[in-house]
């Protein structure tokens, strides 16, 4: 192969501008390594590798160049997305390889976030089996965020890639590929770019945005609007997308990709449809690749946190604060209350009723030892109340919960995992998650109140006021503290509610 002309490009683009960018970018890198002790690799703690099988044909010697070219802090978890791939044959050739992991699949949830939430380390790289590395792919992957700490999110130039990094490359076998991929690097040191989006087979991402943003989404389909769908909420919060020049990994394709049959394309198109709407995107009208970024990001709504499938709020203790907003009777409120403890999967929740024995009929409920029932007289007390229960039970969130609503098993254990990972003081759930921020009503002179039924909290803080939202008949919204951040987040969806009370006639809504 001729690299005359990759010469010649090098030097037409490389003007003294760009190398006095590159030359500042070198000494800072080497600052960083002398200041932290790390030289010769700019990361401490290892490297995960996250590798989604799909190619029986491709995975074993995607492994095997993964293993013999990341370095020895690297481990792989290995995430088969099919069904019907071969793992039992594949970890056989991998028995007794202490650094890789292999996920069986399951049909009820996607593997890839679980395999995401598993890794433990600064950095994770996400890639398919279909990808072929080389020496020092991985440590020029790592130098942007050490650049500027506000890139999140890397990727290397690759057939798959899309715009300025897509580089579709033919070699005779894998000296030649790893020959290019070398050249590339020596000549491109230190060049990267930020990006809008990126949608390629190779991406590496800091953990601490990964926890912040959570995890894929699945309901997507198709990998590449999975990808940049990731990308655009990566943005959302904040973090910069980069594209690695001085790194080319090798995309294999199989040579009947262009047979397509109707059926696929069917499914093609509504995966870009679902995403298109995801991000209020016009359809294209030329029929080619849809367009993946919105053309204004800052307007467009944020987009709900995606737990990464590991239960790692497991043990966390949770105060469920549950309270009447209409006249139940005795009875009913019990049945309620012995139907809301055991719709809820989640083991460790502590429960607390919070009652007005003025307007409110209670029955007196067997509650477990840390349980409480609270007894209040009169509806301001019994807001304040609602208010402050951080400060008289000890735990770690607290979830509010309407008897008049309905919630999903997974409810309390979900906003739990949410609210953890999220750096958000509050979040909100639901359909209500997607409104638009802008749009939230204000109530009573009370800017962006919140449904307290679909609200939760980190313990040890007042969210703010607790009022009565006027005409409606499940009506306490949360007026959160201004100095406190709200998260927003989708995917727990309202079942239908709860016959209402009986003796329901109007009774107690007075404010």
């Amino acid at each position: 192969m001729s690299y005359e002309a990759m010469n010649a490009w090098n030097t037409e683009t490389d003007g003294s501008a760009a190398q006095a960018v590159r030359n500042e970018r070198l000494a800072g890198r080497y600052s960083y390594l002398e200041r932290e002790g790390l030289l010769p690799l700019p990361v401490q703690g290892g490297i995960t590798l996250v590798v989604e099988l799909r190619h029986a044909g491709w995975s074993a010697e995607c492994l095997r160049l993964l293993l013999q070219h990341s370095g020895p802090s690297v481990r792989l978890i290995a995430v088969p997305v099919t069904a019907d791939f071969p793992l039992q044959s594949l970890s056989e050739q991998f028995a007794g390889e202490p650094g890789l992991l292999f996920l069986p699949f399951t049909g009820d949830h996607y593997r890839v976030n679980e395999a995401l939430a598993f890794a433990e380390t600064s950095f994770v790289v996400l890639l398919e089996d279909c990808v072929m590395v080389s020496p020092g792919w991985l440590g020029n992957l790592l130098w942007p965020p050490v650049d500027d700490p506000a890139v999140g999110v890397v990727a290397p130039y690759s057939a798959s890639e899309r715009g300025e990094g897509q580089q579709r490359r033919h070699f005779a076998g894998y000296g030649e590929l790893s020959a290019y991929a070398g050249h590339l690097r020596d000549n491109r040191q230190a060049d990267w770019s930020a990006q809008e989006v990126l949608s390629g087979s190779c991406l590496l991402i800091a953990r601490e945005l990964l926890l912040r943003v959570g995890g894929l989404d699945a309901s997507l389909g198709g990998r590449r609007l999975i990808i940049a769908d990731w990308c655009l909420r990566a943005r959302q919060s904040g973090a910069k997308l980069a594209l690695s020049a001085p790194v080319y990994v090798h995309v294999l394709h199989p040579l009947e990709a262009g047979a397509v049959n109707s059926a696929g394309s069917r499914a093609r198109s509504e995966e870009e449809q679902a995403y298109l709407r995801k991000w209020n995107l016009p359809e294209g009208s030329d029929g080619g690749d849809t367009r993946l970024v919105p053309a204004d990001l800052a307007a467009c709504p944020a987009q709900p946190f995606i737990p990464l499938g590991l239960d790692s709020a497991a043990g966390m203790l949770v105060t469920a604060v549950v309270y009447f907003e209409e006249n139940w009777t005795a009875a009913d409120s019990r049945e309620r209350q012995q139907s809301l403890q055991a719709s809820q999967s989640y083991g460790n929740i502590r429960w607390v009723w919070v009652r007005d024995s003025w307007s409110q009929s209670f029955p007196e409920f067997p509650v477990q030892e840390r349980d409480a029932v609270i007894t209040v007289h009169g509806e301001q007390p019994w807001l304040h109340a609602l208010e402050n229960i951080s400060a008289l039970y000890s735990g770690e969130i607290v979830v509010y919960l309407s008897a008049s609503a309905a919630y999903d098993s997974q409810y309390v254990g979900s906003m739990a995992e949410i609210l953890q990972h999220s750096r958000a003081d509050i979040i909100v759930s639901s359909v209500y998650a997607a409104d638009e921020p802008g749009q939230r009503a204000e109530t009573d002179g009370y800017p962006g109140a919140l449904p307290l039924e679909r609200t939760a909290h980190r313990s040890g803080i007042t969210p703010g006021r607790i009022v009565r939202r006027e005409g409606s008949l499940r009506s306490l919204v949360l007026a959160p503290d201004p100095a406190l951040s709200v998260g927003y987040t989708g995917g727990l969806a309202e079942k239908p509610g709860p016959a209402r009370p009986a003796a329901f006639s109007g009774e107690g809504e007075e404010g």
